[in-house]
């Protein structure tokens, strides 16, 4: 909370980072703090390149020439961009900086969400503000962890919890093993990984974990800010699903990514949706239309829940895979993965009344 309150104190910042953090957090001091005078220096995504960055930061200083050395300055790249930003700006002279993750990120979310929930006639909770409803119950919560042989190393290690179990995904296209548990084990779609991504364990523990109340997952860096808290709090609140905070687009879930990079993908889908789930396919043009996005394919789902979400959404994507086949870039080859976070949206702003749904923090390890 001290930088909420750090940030009400200030009559002017600067938005210096990647065009859409910027755009994001422009939306969230327009609802949070209409009355801060915002200055905005975007990167378009072709500047923020590991290999090139310091010279692409070199080509904003005349802009900065503007400001006073005393300005505050919001840093907004990812972890291993935001350094190097730092150390450039701090060789500038600034000293006034604030840099972006996922812990702001967090905080201003979950003021920002409810108000624009609201504005939409849709309800919003924070699982962490659920007032408990019955004693400690001893029910069966598995968090599977998605981890594979092409991760990128990361900052610091991941806290180990019992209730977090690693699962190597396309464990079946590699002898080599970094996990105890693999994809595939059981009915698996294991070879199918370097399209789905972690979407592989996902359909694992819905067709393999038959013991669990609830099945969740996360990734080996992206995570569960408070995964005890989470656990804890299930025990005592009647909930459906647990959700992360969302992600706010630029424009709309239907004009911000796969239709611009991955167009090849976006309309099958579309198509497929429309003769197997008309009533979602209407549902869609709407809930596309609009900017909420629930990013990174995490949940965490009663049995039933996850049970109804998989029967539906599995099949549209093997259909649009039939459709499309191998795409030649590595990255975008992902896109079943991709069209399921999309999918995943769709199902829970459908079905925001039909489950009760809370939401949680997450966190990204860079």
């Amino acid at each position: 909370m001290e930088i909420l309150k750090f940030f009400e104190s200030c009559k002017e910042i600067v938005l210096y980072g990647q065009a859409d953090y910027v755009m994001r957090i422009k939306s969230y001091f327009g609802e949070i703090y209409p009355n801060i005078h915002l200055i905005f220096m975007e990167f378009p995504p072709e500047f923020y390149r590991f290999d090139t960055m310091v010279e692409n930061l070199d080509h904003y200083d005349s802009d900065l020439k503007s400001l006073s050395y005393k300005s505050c300055i919001f840093v907004l790249f990812t972890e291993q961009y935001n350094a190097m930003a730092e150390g450039h700006l701090r060789k500038l002279g600034f000293k006034n900086l604030i840099l972006y993750g996922s812990f702001i990120d967090n905080e201003l979310k979950s003021i920002f969400f409810p108000r624009y929930f609201a504005k939409r006639k849709l309800k919003f909770q924070m699982l962490s503000d659920m007032k408990s409803i019955r004693e400690n119950r001893k029910i069966c919560i598995t968090i599977y962890q998605a981890k594979c042989l092409s991760d990128k190393k990361i900052s610091k290690e991941v806290a180990r919890t019992p209730y977090m179990i690693p699962i190597q995904v396309g464990a079946s296209m590699t002898h080599e093993k970094i996990a105890d548990l693999t994809d595939d084990t059981g009915d698996n779609i294991s070879y199918r990984n370097l399209r789905y991504s972690e979407m592989t364990a996902f359909y694992w523990m819905w067709k393999n974990d038959i013991t669990s109340d609830y099945l969740g997952i996360c990734h080996y860096r992206r995570l569960w800010a408070d995964l005890d808290g989470i656990i804890n709090k299930l025990q005592t609140v009647d909930i459906d699903a647990v959700l992360p905070l969302p992600t706010l687009c630029e424009h709309s879930v239907y004009e911000d990514y796969m239709l611009k990079y991955i167009p090849t993908a976006w309309q099958p889908m579309m198509e497929v949706l429309k003769r197997l789930s008309p009533e979602y396919y209407e549902a869609s043009k709407k809930i596309f239309d609009d900017r909420i996005f629930y990013a990174s394919n995490m949940c965490i789902l009663k049995r039933n829940v996850l049970n109804d979400l998989c029967n539906w959404m599995f099949p549209i994507v093997a259909e649009v895979e039939e459709i499309v086949g191998d795409i030649d870039d590595s990255y975008y080859n992902r896109y079943a993965g991709f069209c399921t976070e999309r999918l995943i949206t769709l199902y829970f702003l459908y079905n925001k009344n039909n489950w009760k749904i809370a939401h949680a923090e997450k966190v990204f390890i860079g």
